[in-house]
């Protein structure tokens, strides 16, 4: 080396390029699972015979589903795979069934996506995966790190937020904080596959991290990626090749794991802290697009936390706990919420298959509830029923609630039946016939206990009761809450008068239905691209579509017609879209909700439904898995301006002066609040890569929802759980059991803190209880459970002892924090 040149080696050689080699594998997108396991199987083939050619070689893999298919399909290469893990050179990471969408699961299915992995990675390897890996989701939900944390996992790393379309994310390494105060080390790196092509690039990677941070090891991840590859033999010589140029960093290959543990041995004092969300200010349209995808997900978390509810009870009863199927079922709801599945980015035979999978878990989940609810109906003493049916009414949720049964009869009955209270007081009752169901019976039932049931009786008789509290005309509807008219010119809401707080809850025509242009320049299925464009609607009519005891549906008719369309047969109207827009108020019920039915045949267009509602804030509130978040509605300071769509799950709320209203949604996403108006999206249609996506019909439901105070103290917590849970019916003979008329299994006293899952746990027949506080306060809470408690422990999303619950008989008492999860094992006696 040049005499001159010693003193730039000397100081390139203070710094360090950690290489990691990793294969992004998408789990399904622009190919089907099958293939996926084919990509699997020659990318971990051609990384073990990296393993034999280069001793210095490390390798990292995510997503346990992988590892099971490997171990099921090829099982000698899965023995390979093991082996270098136990030499420490194969690296697991993640600690997730797939890398999944970070934003639309629930906070069950972050629970249960750690849950199966981790046990399945501790089973198979010894040991559980270390740090967090979700290089590619498009955006990551602000309760991640509680999330993390609670499946032994206290770093992450990603770099999807380099993506960002308006802001740079300032921080390479920093403590991301949750909203219950929980922390772990993130590290961002500048890609994850990186091709070693430019050393002149690396470096200035490292001097930009070394500036950001001042640690002086940056970790380089590289592999060919998407449809996996990993690293090649190409790409260790030109790794090889930097180590000869005398003015270079040190050069290494090490674990992630490793590195992050470098990062832990740092001065960490003066480290950024991010105590919000990692919003991706890119990909937006993820939120909405593939509606039937995101249908089928909400609806299957449901079901599957149903059935785990009462098969859980019904084993306090006696009955056998069938854990095998509903794993399966989780299996598969896990699976599809990979990261370009769940969003609605990939092909159309990926939702083809999707489609056939969901049936499979409705199946499995549908008949292990069924036979739940009906062994619990039978231990009832209905013996007060002499010559009709028990109807046994079920509430899933951990409070008393006041809402709609409805009793499917068989197809064909047209029998006259009456319902009777277990007092033999008569229910106004009303018939019901939908596409979905073909003969039902709707009925108010008051106060149902928590997570417990309500007996009710079915006579085959005429019902003489006409008692009802609502009124309609040709374009209003009314109940003892709301008074909701229609604009008889435009079909539009005019009027939502909520008589309670005397106030008219819409400050301009609402429930509109808006088609906007939407061209995005790249990335069709993932962004929107907005352009300003409004397509206008031709008017048709108002019915009043349904009227009863029970409900009213006031009906408005409207269609859509692209400019220059062109009008072909079998209709003047087609190609177009038809819109159905009904508003139903319930007798009993305080919200109003809305069901719109469209045939969507649109291009290139999104549709929005719209509520300028009389509240202005400067925020927002919005659900998030576990949690609620606030948001910008000005859009006014820099790092607001991306967040012009938003993902929520259940519910967005506007509220100000001790008044609020609440947009509450059934299987949807993507929301927008700017100034007063509350949008919703609603669907889709982009050309790529599936040409057909969000093509056809649709059931689209939501209700608003106005209270007193704001979001987490008026009740739209609750109500975005009650909207989405609704009650279950059982319709069986009369028993002789010993169980009262109505019960509650299992009671909570405050009513911030909610039961989310009981499950039977994995390893032994405990039973597990799954809750988290939902308005961000601090309070003390008395659980009582069926039956008394033998031992109580508190335990993380592993199910691994925390320690010892006080208890008395059957009830325990707990302290929670604001947004804290916790999750108890209890045994019974």
């Amino acid at each position: 080396m040049r005499k001159q040149f010693k003193p730039i080696a000397d100081y390139a050689k203070q710094f360090t390029l950690q290489f990691t080699a990793n294969a992004h594998i998408d789990a399904a997108w622009l190919w089907r699972k099958k293939e996926t396991v084919e990509v699997c199987n020659k990318t971990f083939s051609s990384v073990i015979n990296m393993f034999e050619a280069r001793p210095d070689f490390t390798y990292v893999q995510s997503q346990a589903a992988m590892y099971e298919w490997m171990q099921k399909y090829y099982p000698d290469l899965f023995i390979k795979i093991k082996q270098k893990y136990d030499e420490g050179r194969w690296e697991i990471a993640g600690g997730l069934w797939v890398e999944p969408d970070c934003n639309l699961p629930s906070g069950e299915s972050w629970s249960r996506q750690l849950l199966y992995a981790q046990k399945y990675f501790e089973k198979t390897f010894g040991k559980k995966a270390p740090i967090g890996w979700n290089p590619d989701s498009f955006g990551y939900n602000w309760n991640m790190p509680q999330f993390y944390l609670n499946a032994g996992i206290d770093a992450f790393i990603t770099q999807k937020i380099g993506w960002n379309d308006t802001n740079v994310f300032p921080h390479r390494v920093f403590w991301w904080e949750g909203p219950d105060g929980s922390r772990i080390l993130t590290y961002f790196p500048f890609g994850y596959v990186n091709t070693i092509d430019n050393p002149y690039g690396l470096v200035d990677q490292l001097r930009q991290f070394e500036a950001n941070t001042s640690f002086k090891k940056l970790c380089v991840l590289f592999g060919v990626g998407d449809h996996g590859g990993g690293p090649s033999i190409e790409m260790m010589k030109k790794i090889d090749k930097l180590k000869e140029i005398d003015i270079y960093p040190n050069i290494e290959f090490n674990t992630a794991a490793n590195y992050l543990e470098y990062l832990k041995q740092q001065d960490l004092t003066d480290l950024p802290v991010w105590n919000s969300e990692l919003y991706l200010e890119y990909h937006r349209g993820t939120f909405t697009t593939q509606a039937n995808t995101k249908k089928n997900n909400r609806e299957s978390e449901v079901l599957l936390t149903n059935t785990e509810k009462f098969s859980s009870i019904a084993s306090t009863l006696g009955k056998k706990y069938v854990s095998e199927d509903i794993d399966d079922a989780w299996k598969i709801v896990m699976f599809n919420q990979f990261h370009d599945i769940l969003p609605g980015s990939s092909i159309r035979e990926v939702y083809f298959d999707a489609e056939q999978n969901y049936a499979e878990v409705k199946k499995i989940g549908s008949v292990n509830l069924n036979n739940a609810l009906s062994f619990i109906s039978r231990q009832i003493n209905t013996s007060f029923i002499n010559n009709g049916k028990q109807i046994t009414v079920y509430n899933p949720l951990s409070w008393k609630r006041t809402d709609i049964a409805a009793i499917q009869l068989p197809e064909g009955d047209e029998n006259d039946y009456a319902v009777f209270n277990s007092e033999g007081d008569e229910l106004p009752i009303q018939y019901l016939h939908t596409e979905r169901y073909s003969n039902q019976i709707i009925f108010l039932a008051k106060d149902v206990p928590s997570l417990g049931y309500k007996v009710y009786e079915l006579r085959n008789q005429k019902s003489s009761q006409n008692k009802s509290f609502l009124t309609y005309s040709d374009s209003f509807v009314e109940n003892e809450f709301f008074k909701v008219e229609l604009d008889a010119s435009t079909g539009w809401v005019k009027q939502i008068y909520d008589k309670k707080n005397d106030k008219n809850i819409l400050s301009e025509e609402g429930n509109k239905l808006q088609l906007l242009e939407d061209k995005p320049t790249a990335w069709d299925a993932w962004n929107i691209g907005l352009t300003g464009v409004e397509y206008a609607s031709t008017f048709r009519k108002i019915e009043i579509a349904d009227a009863g005891n029970v409900m009213i549906k006031l009906k408005a008719y409207r269609d859509y017609l692209k400019p220059g369309a062109k009008k072909e047969y079998p209709t003047e109207y087609f190609p177009s879209s038809f819109a159905e827009q009904d508003v139903v108020l319930y007798d009993g019920i305080n919200r109003v909700d809305f069901v719109t039915n469209i045939e969507w045949w649109e291009e290139k267009t999104m549709l929005k439904v719209a509520f300028p509602v009389s509240v202005k804030s400067d925020e927002a509130s919005y659900e998030i898995p576990y949690a609620f978040i606030k948001r910008s509605t000005t859009l006014e300071k820099q790092w607001d301006k991306g967040k012009w769509e938003v993902p929520a799950l259940r519910w967005a709320d506007l509220s100000a002066d001790g008044y609020g209203v609440s947009l509450l949604n059934k299987n949807k996403y993507g929301y927008d609040i700017k100034g007063n108006v509350i949008r919703l999206s609603l669907l889709r249609s982009p050309k790529w890569p599936d040409p057909t996506a969000d093509r056809g019909n649709h059931s689209i439901e939501y209700s608003i929802y106005p209270h007193t105070g704001e979001a987490n103290s008026g009740g739209t917590i609750k109500k975005g759980f009650e909207y989405n849970f609704p009650l279950l019916v059982s319709l069986t003979e009369p028993e002789k059991g010993d169980l009262p008329r109505e019960k509650a299994f299992v009671e909570i006293s405050d009513g911030s803190v909610i039961i989310t899952s009981i499950k039977r746990a994995m390893e032994d027949e405990a039973m597990i209880i799954q809750l988290y506080e939902s308005e961000g306060r601090e309070n003390n809470i008395e659980i009582t459970l069926p039956t008394e408690i033998s031992k109580a422990v508190e335990c993380n999303f592993l199910e691994e002892d925390k320690g010892a619950i006080d208890y008395r008989g059957n009830k325990i008492a707990l302290t929670f924090l604001p947004f804290k999860i916790k999750t108890l094992k209890i045994y019974l006696k």
